[in-house]
């Protein structure tokens, strides 16, 4: 079995994210066997593991891509990235009671993902070393087809985003959806 690759992503918000990097980095100490790397923001720099304050947009993807894992912190872009990517995320929204955002949108989008089944959502850490460990055991089951993989979650944050707002998004679900199967009538 070759080497795993485990990405994090904690976002470029200026609040740090020391709770996920540090759950991370000592989880690579004792899984020398994997590789991870984290795009860490201000957090402060790894012990056991590769990270960088910034991984320029791009490359992240590719990493995405490559990954057996990804873990996000609970911004809607990261969370389509990863999806896009063929990975099933998992997301640790910040909490802004522990400093780690300025509301709680993460927390209520990580919600609405683990509800729609678009994403393992952990809170603490031991959620999130058995979310790990099942990716790793058993990837077939948490890739997301790549053609398929923002789409859908798309289209769910944008009805998050209309009740929110009181609005209503203009966009043809039907031109959007129907070619490539998703609509169910």
């Amino acid at each position: 079995m070759g080497t795993d690759l485990v990405v994090v992503s904690v976002g470029t918000d200026h609040h740090r994210f020391d709770r996920l990097v540090g759950w991370m980095d000592e989880w690579a100490g004792e899984h020398p066997q994997s590789k991870v790397i984290i795009q860490r923001g201000g957090s402060p720099n790894t012990v056991h593991c590769e990270s960088h304050e910034l991984i320029p947009h791009g490359e992240l993807c590719e990493l995405f891509a490559a990954a057996s894992v990804v873990i996000s912190h609970g911004g809607p872009s990261t969370v389509m990235d990863a999806r896009s990517a063929g990975r099933f995320p998992i997301v640790v929204p910040r909490d802004p009671a522990r400093g780690e955002h300025v509301d709680d949108h993460q927390l209520r989008f990580g919600r609405h993902l683990a509800h729609h089944g678009l994403a393992v959502v952990a809170t603490e850490r031991e959620p999130l070393e058995r979310a790990i460990e099942a990716m790793v055991e058993l990837p077939a089951q948490y890739s997301v087809p790549v053609e398929l993989g923002a789409l859908p979650g798309v289209l769910a944050f944008a009805r998050v985003l209309d009740s929110l707002v009181g609005c209503t998004t203009p966009m043809s679900r039907r031109s959007v959806v129907e070619p490539i199967g998703l609509l169910r009538s």
